[in-house]
């Protein structure tokens, strides 16, 4: 078997929500047994930034890149990650533009997410070709002499090896279109499912025609440092070893398009212990508080993941913060399987929830009744589906807790316009494998919510835990 490295490329500023969604997606899809990728190459698949060390994002997560450029001098595959107006700063950095240059010229297929593509316009890689980005940076583009597309139809252009895409959502469309021509289209709709990307943003797509009266009220929002505010309300999103990064990421990103708008609302990263902490991906991520912190935020969300979720439903710690965060705050909110732990504490005991497909069982053992749904709200608790399902979600609680217009300007900023080449999900008729593994989690559920279920009547009648 033939190994290749795909190298994605970080730097200061980066757009969390487009590393991770490209990052997880192309994961998902390039490591399953069985695709014609694995008969002949097996791609690794390496974060690569000019030092190790902790590198800012537009978000309060701070991420540690894998390797050095040095280390991935030759990528035989690139994919270079957009970052909004810290782009521009990253545009004067000679030794990142020298290694997208060097790397991209190598690489036998390039991809860029938004912004990333005046990373490789600079480097020289796109002159004279046809690029997307960012609508905020259209300008930029072509004064690279690059051709410029608009994204209304398609948020993804592809020129020779070059492919490049827009906005947050365009992430995710360009790992699926990519992961297609990579193995094929049946592999790449399997990736799609375990991410539950079957987008249904609340208030619809973006409205195009409306663009030209809509940017001269965004634009200058894209810079925007928000200003300090005395009132504040503290978001708070759980970050534990091992969870799908990609739940909490979507709802982070929103929420920091938000923050620029309304910087009341301060967002913060919530763990244990302070220091970096391992992802499903392989990559460590640095939250900016601990627990003990915050003991009683007033909104919280809680992402999931697969076995190490499943194994925090038991987990005191996490069990204890739950418990004390939820007494105060204004709403409580899962993603995916973020519902689990919420359950294992008995917070939805008798309510209509949701969570990924394949974990409907463990909601019933614990006393919720699941229902499909891209979100569900029962009082102050919302849950999301899937892990994309939190985007979509985060949009609506921003209409909850601001308005509608907000939503939308936020919804504008990230430039979340999902279009799936292969279109939406249908749950109706998902194939035998999916099937399979649903049946696998649904009969070890007993494993872990028979734990979860005692320690809840053991902590009845006790006061919260106060962190």
């Amino acid at each position: 078997m033939t190994k290749k490295t795909l190298a994605f490329v970080v730097y200061p500023g980066i757009s969390l929500l487009e590393f991770v969604g490209s990052r997880t997606l192309l994961g998902i899809i390039l490591a399953q047994e069985g695709s014609p990728l694995k008969l002949g190459v097996d791609y690794e698949l390496v974060v690569v930034g000019e030092r190790i060390e902790e590198i800012p994002t537009d978000t309060p997560l701070s991420i540690l890149p894998q390797k050095t450029f040095a280390d991935v001098a030759r990528p035989d595959a690139l994919v270079v990650i957009g970052g909004g107006a810290d782009t521009l700063l990253a545009l004067e950095d000679t030794n990142l533009i020298s290694y997208v240059r060097g790397a991209g010229e190598c690489a036998s297929w390039v991809a860029a997410t938004s912004t990333g593509s005046l990373l490789l316009a600079a480097a020289g890689l796109l002159e004279g070709r046809l690029a997307t980005t960012h609508w905020a940076y259209a300008d930029r583009l072509q004064a690279y002499n690059v051709r410029y597309q608009a994204t209304e139809t398609s948020n993804t252009v592809t020129d020779g090896k070059f492919t490049t895409t827009a906005g947050a959502s365009g992430a995710v469309d360009m790992a699926l279109h990519l992961g297609a021509q990579l193995t094929n289209q049946a592999t790449a709709q399997f990736g799609q499912l375990m991410i539950e990307y079957d987008p249904h943003p609340p208030f619809g797509r973006l409205d195009w025609t409306s663009f030209d009266q809509q940017r001269a009220i965004l634009t200058p929002l894209m810079n925007r440092r928000p200003d300090r505010q005395d009132t504040v309300q503290d978001i708070a999103f759980l970050l534990y070893p091992g969870l799908t990064v990609f739940d909490l990421v979507g709802p982070l990103q929103v929420f920091s398009a938000l923050h620029r708008i309304a910087p009341e609302f301060r967002l913060i990263v919530v763990a244990e212990q302070a220091g970096p902490v391992m992802t499903d991906i392989g990559v460590r991520m640095v939250p900016n508080c601990t627990f003990a912190d915050l003991p009683h935020p007033d909104v919280f969300f809680v992402p999931g993941g697969t076995t190490p979720t499943l194994q925090a439903m038991s987990n005191p710690a996490i069990r204890q913060y739950i418990r004390s965060a939820a007494q105060h705050a204004q709403w409580i909110i899962s993603v995916c399987t973020g519902a689990l732990l919420l359950a294992a504490v008995g917070l939805l005991e008798g309510r209509e929830v949701t969570t990924h497909w394949s974990f409907p069982r463990y909601l019933k053992d614990l006393g919720a009744r699941y229902v499909q749904k891209r979100w569900t709200v029962n009082g102050n608790i919302v849950s999301a589906a899937g892990v994309s399902a939190g985007v979509d979600m985060a949009l609506y609680l921003v209409s909850r807790l601001r308005n509608e217009e907000t939503a939308h300007t936020v919804q504008w900023l990230i430039q979340y316009d999902p279009q799936p080449p292969f279109g939406g999900i249908d749950y109706q008729h998902l194939k035998l494998l999916p099937r399979c593994m649903r049946g696998i989690f649904t009969f070890v559920a007993p494993l872990y919510t028979t734990k979860a279920r005692r320690l809840t009547r053991q902590e009845r009648g006790r006061p919260p835990y106060d962190v």
